[in-house]
């Protein structure tokens, strides 16, 4: 079953999988980005090809994963717009994550040391960007708006109204880009684009184009919302894996033919070549099928011993999934052919895709998963990605695992490493409650005193 069972929210696990399959890929991917040394980072190097290919999925899937379940829960019960709860809890979600996203570039101890030396109060440039926290909470913010727009008008269904709108941000990125923001403060800038401009401090995830994500996350989880039942048949994973391959293979087709109509409009700029952001969209979706297919059919995912035509047919589709894309990746890397099959997609990124979807199956085959324990992973990915950001950054506090990483270790001390990281906080959320329990006695004693 997709659905939780005795969850009074009646809630989609499959949604909850993909959020702990993205916080944890985000441990994984930054840990690796901290420690690993120069020398093992490059093109030539298959293992950090395939390795990056895999990272280049988790940010999209993160901001996709956020707006799907925040939308499926925002329109899930037909209420007024202002009477609705999810409205002011979104809000609040959102204010809470920008909030949240600058004082974790504060740095205490810059701050402290600046005072105690200069007898100035004193920021890092830090604080100008926009960064994970900040975009998502805005791009929240902005799914409420163009929600309650939507039940304003009335004109176009709320699944096709955020599609278009995902579409939009996409497409007019040029055209934002293009803007003048000199008269700004490098912190209002930071916002929206990432300036162009030689400075220190740039943001890495301006609105343009991650909200477009976000937004379009929003449309699935405004059509789950709406057909819930559709989820549990095989028609639904199909749907977003053909929409994700007609994504990556004709992205920048369909951005040419209606790129002269839009052009035509005042100050647009043109779009053709940002096909690779749908692109990268439709890797997302595709990943979202695969999860959707396997949770559908668990019983595939078990190790069946006992018959060895059942043992074949368990392991058949993860084998040839990944002898095909090691074939694919080993003859573009040895001819150094690089074969395009469209312009946003090529061949070897179909040898990533194939290894990386083999991998997956054989590892929920293999491994023994608390799937309890993995789920609320899932549901805990703001408190994880504080956490994290506290030690590995050096956010808030202004020391952590950064200063003595410093890309300083071999592959296989970055894969211990990247691993024990993970399990620290596959603890921690184990034993949240504890962590909570103990804070609200503080809280609570505080409060007495």
């Amino acid at each position: 079953m997709l659905l939780a069972k005795g969850n009074v929210h009646n809630r989609l696990v499959f949604i909850d999988i993909a959020r702990s399959i993205a916080i944890l890929m985000m441990l994984e991917g930054h840990f690796i980005v901290m420690a690993l040394t120069e020398n093992h980072r490059g093109n030539d190097l298959l293992l950090y090809d395939i390795w990056r290919f895999t990272r280049g999925l988790t940010a999209p899937l993160f901001f996709t994963v956020s707006g799907l379940v925040f939308t499926y829960l925002l329109v899930r019960k037909k209420e007024p717009f202002f009477k609705n709860k999810r409205v002011k809890k979104g809000l609040n979600r959102g204010l809470k994550l920008i909030l949240w996203g600058y004082a974790l570039q504060l740095n205490l101890y810059f701050i402290f040391k600046g005072v105690i030396e200069n007898g100035s109060y004193t920021f890092s440039g830090y604080m100008y960007i926009f960064h994970v926290l900040q975009c998502i909470g805005a791009s929240l913010i902005t799914v409420i708006l163009l929600y309650g727009l939507n039940r304003l008008i009335k004109v176009v269904p709320l699944t096709w109204w955020f599609g278009i709108c995902g579409t939009l941000v996409f497409i007019l990125r040029p055209t934002i880009y293009a803007l003048d923001f000199s008269a700004f403060h490098p912190l209002i800038e930071n916002i929206f684009v990432s300036t162009s401009r030689e400075v220190a401090f740039k943001s890495i995830f301006p609105l343009f184009p991650w909200v477009g994500f976000v937004i379009f996350g929003a449309m699935i989880g405004a059509y789950v919302s709406k057909n819930p039942d559709k989820v549990y048949t095989n028609k639904f994973p199909l749907m977003l894996f053909i929409t994700g391959l007609v994504l990556n293979l004709f992205s920048d087709n369909i951005l040419k033919i209606i790129q002269p109509a839009l052009l035509n409009i005042s100050g647009i700029k043109p779009f053709y070549g940002l096909g690779y952001l749908f692109a990268r969209f439709g890797q997302v979706i595709w990943v979202l099928a695969v999860i959707i297919f396997l949770g559908k059919h668990k019983r595939y995912l078990r190790i069946v011993y006992h018959r060895k035509l059942a043992f074949l047919k368990s392991w058949i589709i993860p084998i040839t999934f990944g002898i095909s894309g090691l074939t694919i990746i080993f003859y573009t890397l040895l001819s150094g052919n690089e074969f395009t099959i469209l312009p946003t997609f090529s061949l070897y990124a179909l040898g990533h895709l194939f290894l990386f979807i083999s991998v997956i199956i054989i590892t929920a085959k293999l491994v023994n998963w608390n799937y309890n324990l993995f789920i609320k992973v899932g549901q805990n990915t703001l408190s994880i990605y504080i956490v994290h950001v506290i030690i590995l950054y050096n956010g808030l506090f202004g020391f952590g695992l950064s200063t003595y990483l410093d890309k300083n270790l071999t592959p296989w001390f970055s894969i211990i490493g990247a691993i024990g990281f993970i399990m620290t906080f596959v603890y921690f959320v184990k034993y949240i409650e504890v962590f909570q329990k103990y804070y609200d006695k503080l809280f609570f004693w505080k409060k007495r005193n």
